[in-house]
């Protein structure tokens, strides 16, 4: 086995659970008449980052000499997708505080995660490849905090689909586009 097998079991049991963590979160909700449109389209975007990220860690499959400090970063950076699914679709334990708090908790991960994706890709050299990536970033943060500045429901409608779609739209375009 080599290390990076070794390694690879731990984070994707991380992000397979943030997976189960989702599901499990929109089908109860969807059950319990709580699945709005604006849950709905922040689901949609944590899925696909969730699924997005976790491909994006079979990059790591070619690196030779691991040092913990890397092994590291990478279970931080996956347990904050964990904690995305977790601020989206707390645990029952977890219901007693305000949509507000909870809304805040999802966008704090969401952008802990753009930090640590954009570090993951400066750690392996790519961060300008292609070039308009830190644009993709830049544009995730905006809309990803519109919701803290301007706290009104419809912001945080308009910014949880802007994102989806957008992202959905750099995974399947761009990043095929980009690795073919």
């Amino acid at each position: 086995m080599s290390t990076f097998e070794f390694i690879a079991v731990l984070l994707s049991i991380i992000f397979g659970l943030a997976v189960a963590n989702l599901l499990s979160g929109m089908v109860q909700a969807f059950f319990r008449g709580e699945l709005t449109d604006t849950r709905l389209a922040w689901s949609l975007l944590v899925g696909n980052l969730l699924l997005v990220n976790w491909w994006v860690f079979f990059q790591w499959s070619d690196h030779a000499n691991w040092r913990f400090h890397e092994f590291l970063y990478l279970a931080m950076w996956a347990t904050v997708h964990y904690l995305m699914a977790v601020a989206l679709y707390p645990y029952n334990v977890q219901v007693e505080y305000s949509e507000k708090l909870q809304q805040k908790f999802l966008i704090i991960t969401l952008l802990a995660a753009v930090a640590l994706d954009a570090g993951e890709k400066i750690i392996r050299g790519d961060f300008f490849d292609p070039w308009y990536l830190p644009l993709f970033y830049l544009h995730f943060v905006v809309f990803a905090t519109l919701p803290l500045i301007l706290a009104k429901p419809w912001i945080m409608r308009i910014s949880g689909w802007t994102l989806a779609i957008s992202t959905l739209a750099w995974s399947v375009v761009a990043r095929s586009v980009l690795t073919s």
